[in-house]
């Protein structure tokens, strides 16, 4: 068996061999599922309104199961989390689980002419592709040791820029193949398998993901599970269980299940869960997140952490954990590290809740904005170029390109710009920025709404409209989205990283919930789901920007 590197080497000053399997990795993954995610409003349109729903109705299902999706994809990373860092070890919990989400493209281009077909492959996805997330970032974090962490920051630029590269030409082809099959040679005569084809070339694109990953096995750093074996076993099911007991089955069970049933399984699982981890515990006692928090109740109703801070002498500082009100008797039982790792956990959770509003906002460029193109004049003359005629999925094509201009615009002009007038870009700051940002994007698409209402059918405004609000929401992204990953990454400590990694995709995951049910409330139009959004929006900005003043950063490297 081959004998691989568990910790970086900290004399290594530059890229880690690893770094570029995962870049590769990385690129064909998103583009296989942003092709796949350009296409879904229009098509689960087309499959409702066929079923016998009126267009406007087709619309809001489509929007709901859209987002519905995206709610599990972000969901499911607790659990990859749990995984990886109880079980298996990120590496082989990433290669599994993309063989899941292989098949789920799988079923999508043999599938795609039935919701039930389409519900089936898009849960495979979310599993699959949900499962993975927080290992791949945490994964390209640990290959860094302290001889080139001044690189981290780097690496989740160039993260998020291959990310974005793959988005772009997916989101541009895969909407043209579904169209436009009488310009395909191989699909001239076989017009009727467009659909499928369409969702089975992400699948190719994830198979290649897959075995580029693969071939880095041999100098990655792997970093390995703790504990392992039958207690991470235990670990992996008892955290999986109490998971979907406080969020899974909260978050999706209302509506698709009846209350009765829900709350059964809700209650079901806690217990379960609950007794999981004390059999667990009688095996070996565990110095984890779980095992700190139950304790730290415990003591906390039984006024054990005031008893424990007593006990100390003068020497220890005012703001050791050791004198928290909370994790006091934990700091004593466990030691220091282990309750340092909840209490950053919770620190973090405390920022992260309010981001949720964000990515309520931001995944509309997949819906919302599809209905709204939908409605606008596609055809487009530009100053030297022949006319084009978009299609309503291609329009989102227009977020990735921005932000492969937009990282290095402000990487290396706009946050230095700030900073030499004596303002620091602090990742907080920057992220409450971008929040409010998002607010005047969604005013500004507000406003373009409020001109087709006004104009109807008959004097429709061009696409191109749009440019404005994708432009305003992807300098929003690229000041939330980047800053978040490289935020949870480097506050997390190195027993923590995956699970945090999972709580910053969960804020993911709720605001698509969130959009979920407001699109579905009576009387929701376009227009007021714009105001709303915006209002909300800058609320939660307001809110967010409060509580990052009083956040105070701690840095952990491997």
């Amino acid at each position: 068996m081959a004998k691989f590197l568990t910790a970086p080497d900290p004399n290594e000053t530059g890229w880690p061999k690893g770094v570029k399997y995962i870049i590769g990795n990385e690129g064909c993954e998103r583009f296989s599922f942003y092709g796949m995610k350009s296409i879904l409003q229009v098509h689960l349109t087309i499959l409702f309104v066929a079923g016998g729903m009126y267009k406007e109705l087709g619309e809001e299902n489509a929007q709901e199961m859209v987002h519905l999706f995206v709610a599990g994809v972000y969901a499911f990373p607790m659990i990859g989390a749990i995984i990886a860092d109880r079980l298996l070890g990120k590496y082989h919990t990433i290669l599994y689980l993309s063989m899941v989400y292989c098949l789920g493209h799988l079923v999508l281009s043999i599938a795609e002419n039935s919701i039930g077909g389409m519900a089936l492959g898009l849960g495979l996805i979310a599993i699959g592709s949900g499962g993975i997330k927080p290992c791949v970032s945490a994964h390209v974090g640990d290959q860094f040791g302290k001889g080139n962490w001044n690189l981290v920051g780097k690496v989740f630029q160039a993260f998020y820029f291959i990310i974005n590269f793959g988005s772009f030409f997916a989101t541009l082809l895969i909407p043209f193949i579904r169209s436009h099959p009488d310009r395909i040679w191989i699909l001239r005569d076989y017009p009727e398998y467009a659909t499928s084809v369409a969702f089975a070339i992400p699948g190719l694109l994830m198979f290649f993901a897959t075995i580029a990953f693969w071939m880095g096995r041999n100098v990655f750093v792997h970093v390995p599970p703790h504990p392992g074996g039958k207690v991470g076993l235990l670990d992996s099911i008892g955290a999986t269980l109490l998971f979907m007991g406080f969020i899974g089955l909260p978050l999706f069970g209302w509506g698709a299940l009846s209350f009765s049933t829900n709350v059964v399984l809700t209650v079901s699982s806690v217990l379960i869960g609950l007794w999981v981890f004390e059999e667990r515990q009688a095996i070996e006692q565990d110095d984890g997140f779980l095992a700190v928090m139950f304790h730290s109740v415990e003591a906390l109703i039984k006024g054990e952490n005031q008893k424990a801070i007593k006990s100390l002498n003068a020497s220890v500082e005012a703001d050791s954990i050791h004198r928290h009100w909370f994790f006091a008797s934990a700091a004593k039982r466990f030691g220091e590290e282990a309750a340092e790792g909840p209490r950053a956990v919770l620190r973090i959770i405390s920022v992260f809740f309010l981001v949720s509003v964000f990515w309520a906002l931001f995944d509309q460029h997949a819906s919302s904005w599809v209905r709204q193109a939908q409605r606008m004049n596609l055809d487009v003359t530009l100053p030297g170029m022949p006319a084009l005629s978009l299609l309503p999925s291609q329009i989102s094509a227009l977020n990735p390109l921005m932000v492969m201009a937009l990282i290095p615009f402000n990487t290396f002009f706009l946050y230095p710009f700030i900073t030499k007038r004596g303002w620091e870009m602090t990742p907080l700051r920057r992220m409450t920025i971008g929040m409010m940002t998002a607010s005047l994007a969604f005013v500004v698409v507000a406003m373009i709404q409020v001109r087709i209402n006004a104009g109807g059918e008959e004097n429709m405004i061009s696409v191109l409209w749009q440019f404005f609000p994708y432009l305003i929401m992807t300098q929003a992204e690229v000041m939330v989205s980047i800053t978040g990953l490289e935020f949870a990454y480097t506050q997390a400590p190195t027993r923590m990283k995956s699970t945090i990694m999972g709580f910053w995709l969960l804020s993911v995951s709720l605001g698509n919930k969130l959009t979920a049910v407001v699109t579905k409330l009576p009387d929701m139009d376009l227009l007021t789901s714009f105001w709303d959004f915006a209002g909300l929006m800058a609320v939660a900005a307001i809110l967010f920007g409060l509580r990052s003043a009083f956040y105070k950063y701690r840095y952990y490297t491997q």
